[in-house]
């Protein structure tokens, strides 16, 4: 098992980055990276099954020689800005190097137990910036959704001489097709009068593989 627990915090996440300096430089720049995750875990196994001395040989060629491996991975999402756009653009800022960042009036992330599919996080707490401001300054604000996988694979092993042997392999990623959203609507769409009207705002809009099988058999010699 491995357990990964860290904070990662820059300007820009690559070499060429972009770096705004018409805005307050530090609080407008610096923040968590895009590729922080807070938490990542990682159990991986390979379990033989006990052999039994089955008393018919059909039982012994059946019921022995199977293997069990697996990876299952515990993730936290990674960090999500949200944006938005104007159904009438105006010139928020009155230049054209620095558009405002939305403004935020609270705290935005809900507990687990109040997220829903339609709303990942508290939608109402953000506003069109007003004219001449630069809004929120912070470059994320939320996490996007984490990972909860389980990869598992099953091989029944079949000897046939000293050096050769067959290997049937079934291979199940996502063995128990959990649900897995990956990415949910982070931007707001405001009307002239400053109205939030995105009706998919916080909610859910991808998800990763359902459950995938690969089934194989493998000679080793």
């Amino acid at each position: 098992m491995a357990w990964t627990w860290s904070k990662a915090l820059d300007f820009t996440d690559g070499e060429f980055g972009a770096i705004n300096t018409a805005a307050p430089f530090r609080p407008w720049n610096y923040g968590l990276a895009g590729f922080d995750r807070t938490q990542m875990i990682k159990v991986n196994w390979l379990w033989d099954v006990p052999k039994r001395n089955w008393s018919m040989a059909p039982l012994r060629v059946v019921l022995n020689d199977w293997q069990i491996s697996g990876i299952a991975t515990f993730q936290s999402g990674a960090p999500v800005g949200v944006g938005y756009s104007q159904v009438t653009p105006v010139d928020l800022s009155g230049t054209p190097s620095v558009a405002p960042r939305i403004l935020v009036i609270g705290n935005p992330v809900l507990s687990p137990g109040d997220k829903t599919f339609s709303r990942n996080f508290d939608t109402s707490v953000f506003h069109l910036p007003a004219l001449g401001s630069f809004g929120d300054m912070s470059k994320t604000l939320l996490r996007g959704p984490g990972i909860n996988n389980w990869d598992i694979a099953v091989f029944k092993n079949i000897p046939i001489k000293e050096r050769f042997k067959f290997q049937f392999r079934a291979e199940l990623y996502n063995a128990f097709n959990h649900t897995q959203f990956s990415a949910f609507d982070s931007t707001a769409r405001f009307d002239a009068s400053g109205n939030q009207i995105n009706g998919q705002f916080g909610q859910y809009t991808a998800a990763r593989d359902p459950r995938l099988v690969q089934l194989s058999i493998r000679l080793q010699f």
